[in-house]
């Protein structure tokens, strides 16, 4: 089954998407943002022979890597969190949140399922989907998990599906507790 949005939409570029989350050529896969609702997400990657991974990745059938196609996905989902995480008191236009979400890393906390159904190839617009089914509080710690559920397609046609699950971490704690730790491993 595609998965269906409910309106209002709200398109985004990729120089809107790049203020809003931390990524940047090469390592961005979400060109655009068609569509996003309360708890759903549409956009688009748009490939090119000449994208960096064709060239080393089944160098006799050019074929995007699957775990790209998780990312760019888990890269749109961040997009909506991002919006859903953002203060209501900050709202600005285009965005429909606040500066709250600067606050924190969306990390990847885990996979629950992809299935690869048919190969991405060169010069494929990549349509994504994704929907997050709840976001969930971790007891006794400021961190929080988003479940979501994903679709990448080209045209119609669905070639994979992913459910996985995104860490909402507050940045301060996160860095005292990883520069703690780093320096007491030296």
């Amino acid at each position: 089954m595609i998965l269906d949005y409910d309106p209002p939409s709200q398109n985004m570029n990729k120089d809107e998407i790049k203020k809003i989350i931390p990524y940047q050529e090469p390592f961005l896969f979400v060109d655009g943002v068609e569509e996003m609702g309360e708890n759903n997400i549409s956009g688009f990657y748009q490939t090119s022979k000449d994208d960096y991974y064709f060239a080393g990745h089944f160098v006799d059938f050019k074929i995007m890597p699957g775990v790209l196609v998780v990312e760019a996905l888990a890269q749109l989902s961040t997009i909506l969190l991002r919006k859903k995480i953002g203060s209501p008191a900050q709202i600005s236009e285009k965005f429909g949140a606040g500066e709250d979400h600067k606050k924190y890393h969306f990390l990847a906390y885990d996979v629950r399922g992809v299935q690869f159904y048919k190969p991405i190839f060169p010069g494929d617009k990549i349509i994504l989907k994704a929907e997050v089914l709840g976001i969930y509080p971790i007891p006794e710690s400021k961190t929080q998990i988003a479940h979501v559920k994903s679709q990448a397609l080209v045209k119609d046609d669905l070639k994979a599906e992913a459910r996985f699950s995104v860490a909402i971490i507050d940045k301060k704690n996160f860095e005292e507790s990883y520069r703690i730790n780093s320096a007491m491993a030296n």
